[in-house]
């Protein structure tokens, strides 16, 4: 967004967060079982970010579900549900996504099937998938780390990208990958940060 402005090479160097492999689906079928926020374990979790941290997505990972329609019913047809499908995986380092994707697909279809008792992939109406090369160029998000700098230290949180530049008067930085960090009530906190100091 400011192409005649150097980058922060030291925050752009610092390891990523992770990233997420989201698949939207309009499901044809109500699941009573399912309540608006549904998260299905990997077996092994420590395994999955092992493989994560390799820049891999285990064959047996942790899926979480969002389902909008069981408190907005107008957010689906009538009988069916929005399904926001998300995967945790390692932020775009080069890996062959378009390989990667079907596949991920294929084991989150097979375990979702045996934990419902359904053949989930036969109800899904309609698709469309999110992966870390467009969340990069949808938000601009570096390798499409979804929190940007990984928090996997001590030293993490001091780390992390400023809420305003040193070099641009009046230029503010707000969101999940600068400072305080990722997730809804963190994201707003920047915001109040920023508003604290703009006043």
């Amino acid at each position: 967004m400011l192409p005649d402005q150097n980058a922060p090479e030291r925050i752009l160097k610092q390891p990523k967060s992770t990233s997420a492999l989201i698949f939207y689906w309009g499901i044809r079928q109500s699941f009573s079982e399912l309540g608006v926020h549904n998260i299905f374990f990997s077996e092994d979790y420590r395994r999955e970010f092992a493989e994560m941290e390799a820049g891999k997505v285990f064959d047996d990972p942790t899926v979480y579900i969002n389902i909008t329609s069981k408190r907005e019913p107008s957010d689906a047809p009538a009988g069916g549900e929005n399904w926001f499908v998300m995967i945790n995986v390692p932020p775009n380092t080069g890996q062959n996504w378009e390989e990667v994707i079907p596949e991920v697909r294929k084991n989150t279809l097979k375990k979702l099937s045996r934990m419902l008792k359904v053949d989930v992939e036969h109800l899904i109406e309609s698709e469309e998938i999110l992966d870390p090369v467009r969340i990069e160029s949808k938000t601009a998000s570096h390798l499409g780390a979804l929190y940007g700098t990984s928090s996997n230290n001590r030293m993490a949180a001091f780390l992390r990208h400023p809420n305003f530049s040193n070099r641009i008067q009046d230029l503010y930085f707000c969101g999940g990958s600068v400072h305080p960090g990722g997730g809804i009530p963190l994201c707003l906190l920047s915001a109040k940060i920023i508003d604290e100091i703009t006043d």
